[in-house]
């Protein structure tokens, strides 16, 4: 833009000293036509987009006139018409430019520099691109992690984003990867007609739990008949990354613990919350397989806003943040489509892993292969479908038969709670993820030193046999599971 300016000017004083004399210089006269020219070249052919370079082409050009306006003030013929023109082309292009800053969408991508790298390096370049950046992860430190800890995020114009990413990935000196920061979010199926019939009996005294038809199928009463005379070696905390959680609701107050996320005015942080720890023969609402409060703990990182939506880059965040405060299950009820997995999503899984977490993680809800849904498609996460109250694959949920680490749990009408109090019932591969995610918390508070990759044995091997097993793994036996923890102790 410097480099267009000046040629526009220079050649504007070219031209204006030209027509000051009496006898025109045609060099003079050419020479100024010429660097006018070549910066309409340069706007035409450069990598800017097209509504950046009339902006500021039309802008240069009013300057231009102005001056020439000016260097005839003392002669009455064309003095006022280059000044007319100027003001005319000066005031388009700013109306192009201000149109542009204030309509064009903002986009951001995710820059990885290389570790011993510096954003000074390739400050000029994203400035050039109008861009904005920031740390993206500022809680990870490079002796920490020195791939995430060099990640920027670059907010500009949606119209500079192919350019400035081009231009990255060819400055591979400095920069390690470029991908853009994908929106991901819920995709809730409708909830249908329930198909169950309720017990009659219970063992505990929560209101709603002869309505939990899910508790029915994974063997959750059997589970808290064990549970009931038994103390945890210490209490387990669930992270739930969503919406945000309602940490007042009556189900929740008992065992939810300071973090980030603790209102929720979408829903769907909330549901999921109740799923894997509301308190359970509190004689209030429902029940999970948290008995008396005793086993788990809530908290909540809000990755996605009030609509549901989020994106790659503030559910790492919220993935990374829940691992650093000693999360031992994160739980990411969300997704979303890409062919191909963002390295951003594989280094924040991999950061929460090595700090212990365990990650589970929905499969989706599109009735198709859950191997481009990400974040289930990570290697390392425990990807969960949903079966219906017949046992069968819940009709929405996406297989997960190509991935490292299926599992799978009750997924449609699922009661739970909702905010400012009350109980709802909601469906999909959301609503099995936190019911895994309740079990594998009770895994690690009975033995802490459970790994990862131990807990999904388990779960695997003590899960039950279904017609939906080759679709979406086996489905979580919450008795069998404990037992065999208790068993191995």
């Amino acid at each position: 833009m410097f480099l267009t300016a000046a040629l526009t000017i220079g050649g504007a004083v070219l031209l204006g000293l030209a027509a000051r004399r009496d006898e025109k210089p045609p060099l003079q006269i050419l020479g100024g036509l010429a660097l006018v020219g070549s910066a309409a070249l340069l706007h035409l052919t450069g990598p800017q987009p097209i509504l950046y370079s009339l902006g500021y082409a039309s802008a240069e050009l009013g300057a231009g006139l102005l001056i020439m306006a000016g260097m005839l003030a003392g002669r009455k013929e064309g003095a006022r018409s280059f000044f007319l023109l100027g003001v005319g082309a000066m005031a388009i292009g700013v109306v192009i430019i201000v149109a542009r800053s204030i309509y064009m969408p903002q986009v951001t991508l995710l820059v990885e520099l290389g570790p011993d790298d510096t954003f000074d390096e390739i400050a000029p370049l994203v400035a050039y691109y109008d861009g904005v950046a920031e740390r993206a992860f500022p809680m990870v430190d490079l002796t920490e992690n020195e791939d995430l800890a060099q990640v920027y995020l670059i907010r500009l114009p949606k119209d500079c984003r192919d350019a400035l990413k081009k231009f990255l990935e060819l400055d591979t000196e400095n920069v390690d990867n470029v991908e853009a920061n994908i929106a991901m979010g819920l995709d809730l199926p409708e909830t249908q007609e329930l198909d169950y019939e309720a017990r009659a009996e219970v063992l505990e005294n929560d209101p709603l739990v002869g309505s939990q038809w899910g508790l029915d199928a994974i063997h959750a009463h059997e589970a808290h008949a064990l549970l009931a005379d038994l103390e945890p070696v210490r209490k387990a905390s669930i992270a739930i990354v969503d919406t945000g959680v309602d940490a007042g609701h009556e189900d929740m107050t008992a065992i939810f613990e300071d973090s980030p996320g603790s209102t929720d005015r979408h829903g769907h942080g909330t549901h999921c919350a109740g799923i894997a720890g509301a308190a359970t023969n509190n004689g209030l609402g429902v029940a999970s397989l948290n008995w008396e409060g005793r086993f788990v703990s809530i908290r909540s990182y809000s990755a996605l806003g009030d609509n549901g939506m989020g994106t790659l880059e503030s559910i790492a965040e919220a993935l990374i943040e829940a691992a650093e405060a000693g999360a031992d299950v994160i739980s990411m009820s969300l997704g979303g489509q890409s062919p191909i997995i963002p390295k951003t999503m594989v280094d924040a899984v991999n950061y929460a892993r090595s700090k212990g977490s365990i990650i589970i993680v929905a499969a989706g809800n599109s009735n198709v292969d859950a191997s481009n849904n990400i974040p289930s498609n990570v290697e390392g996460v425990i990807a969960v479908g949903a079966v219906n109250e017949r046992l069968a694959k819940a009709p929405f949920s996406n297989t997960t038969g190509r991935l490292s680490r299926p599992i799978s749990a009750p997924g449609t009408n699922i009661l739970s709670l909702k905010p400012t109090g009350g109980y709802v019932r909601l469906s999909g591969t959301s609503m099995a993820t936190p019911m895994v995610s309740g079990l594998a918390g009770v895994m690690r508070a009975l033995n802490p030193d459970l790994e990862a990759d131990e807990i999904y044995e388990i779960l695997r091997d003590t899960g039950r046999s279904t017609g939906a097993s080759s679709a979406v793994g086996q489905m979580i036996d919450a008795e069998a599971a404990i037992q065999a923890v208790l068993n191995d102790a």
